[in-house]
């Protein structure tokens, strides 16, 4: 069944330009280092140029920032166009939709609104292939194949629940298993487990945080779990533990991904274990500080993405809302690298005198620690942390004071001695608007 299920999604595929996008980008795996980032460059001069003649906003913003002059590209100004984030989006909608996007078979499409804000925005036929290829991309570099099984444990209850007609087609030509990374109660997880054995998929995409509570869960009840050829884990930040965890548990090696909604697969994982890999024909990538400006290599900051491929909304230096770091060209690839991601901008804490703190200095003291089913740490003031636990069963009280003292001290640490550090057992922690539960929170910004 195989080659069969893989010759007909390939005749779909063919139908549209995904084909051709995968093949260009292919092309550019062992080009030079110098090649790639022509190649970039001149992606995003067509675009800026196109936005300037056809987006009001951008022959607006691109003028004011002396990037696009006599109908020539400055990248040396760049930096000066403002930041684009979803208030502007939501407030100057029709002036950022291209005047020619009704020729570009264009649809209307919504972010996945991790806060609470999501936000509508266009795409185009070419947008999706584009992204349809940037995928296929990504999971050739884990040694999947299209046919082959492959299961999802994955959360957009759009992408999930009541498909059409066309999509429960294209699922039963990808050989798909569709699990609800929404639900992960004990009942459901040893279902999904029994549902896994039976389907043996070759790949599963997964949350990276549902997998890693599905992995958690298995050990722990000593269920044994299929092992995939690999894994590929996206939408919420994979911390080290995590990936050592789900590595052990389904014994298979971890792909992480990198995208959301608004601007497709940003990033993925080929392998090499050098840090994730940047397309360089679909997205652009700058790490900048709070005024906007790109910061060197290495040093970590806002992920600011700017999507070469759509021309009938262009997003331009759009604030994803994460933070991470960048790289240069390493190993045998060309392409320029993102070497951490470390979750939301809104998962940075931040002390009275201004230092920054990443959530993810929060959850490494959490994993290993086989009394915690679940947890959210949440700064309600530059001197008041509030940590939510969730047991994974009876904990004696003296255990959880030795526990408690070990979290106040570590986190009094990054916080400074003068903050209180407020542990509490709770029954439960709400997930958000997508069905991803935040692990930090912070409520403050930076101090003025």
């Amino acid at each position: 069944m195989i080659p069969i299920r893989r010759a007909l999604w390939n005749a779909r595929l063919a139908r549209g330009r995904a084909p051709e996008f995968l093949a260009r980008l292919r092309a550019l795996e062992h080009a030079s280092p110098e090649d790639v980032i022509a190649a970039r460059d001149e992606s995003l001069k067509r675009i800026l140029l196109h936005a300037h003649a056809n987006v009001p906003y951008y022959t607006e913003v691109l003028t004011a920032a002396g990037v696009v002059e006599d109908g020539t590209v400055r990248l040396e100004n760049y930096a000066r166009v403002p930041l684009l984030d979803k208030p502007i989006i939501r407030s100057r909608i029709d002036d950022l939709v291209s005047r020619d996007s009704h020729t570009r078979g264009p649809y209307d499409n919504t972010s996945g609104g991790s806060t609470g804000e999501p936000v509508r925005f266009v795409q185009d036929s070419d947008t999706n292939d584009w992204k349809v290829a940037g995928a296929l991309l990504f999971e050739r570099w884990t040694g999947y194949r299209q046919g082959e099984p492959l299961a999802l444990l994955w959360g957009a209850g759009r992408d999930m629940l009541n498909l059409p007609l066309r999509a429960r087609v294209g699922a039963y030509l990808r050989n798909e298993l569709r699990l609800n990374a929404y639900q992960m109660s004990p009942s459901v997880m040893d279902d999904y487990i029994t549902k896994l054995n039976a389907f043996r998929p070759t790949l599963i995409l997964a949350y990276a945080q549902s997998l890693h509570q599905l992995a958690e869960h298995a050990e722990r009840m000593g269920r044994p779990v299929v092992s995939p050829r690999s894994i590929m884990t996206s939408a919420t930040t994979l911390e080290p533990a995590m990936r050592t965890t789900i590595e052990r548990v389904f014994k298979a090696p971890v792909f992480d991904r990198y995208g959301s909604r608004e601007v497709g697969g940003v990033a993925g994982e080929n392998g090499d274990g050098l840090g994730m890999l940047l397309p360089p024909l679909t997205h652009f990538v700058e790490v900048v500080d709070q005024d906007g400006m790109p910061v060197p290599e290495g040093v970590t900051g806002e992920l600011v993405v700017t999507l070469l491929v759509n021309y009938s909304m262009p997003l331009i230096r759009f604030r994803i809302g994460d933070a991470g770091a960048l790289g240069p060209p390493v190993g045998a690839s060309p392409w320029p690298r993102l070497t951490n991601v470390l979750g939301r901008v809104t998962d940075i804490f931040y002390t009275a005198s201004g230092d920054r703190i990443y959530g993810g200095l929060f959850t490494r003291h959490f994993y290993g620690k086989e009394w915690v089913a679940q947890f959210q740490v949440v700064q309600e003031a530059y001197d008041h942390v509030v940590v939510r636990i969730v047991p994974a069963g009876d904990i004696a009280p003296e255990t959880f004071a030795d526990e408690k003292r070990e979290l106040v001290s570590a986190f009094k640490g990054f916080m400074g001695q003068e903050c209180r550090v407020d542990i509490e057992l709770v029954q439960g922690i709400e997930v958000g608007p997508t069905g991803k539960r935040r692990y930090t929170i912070s409520k403050v910004g930076p101090p003025t």
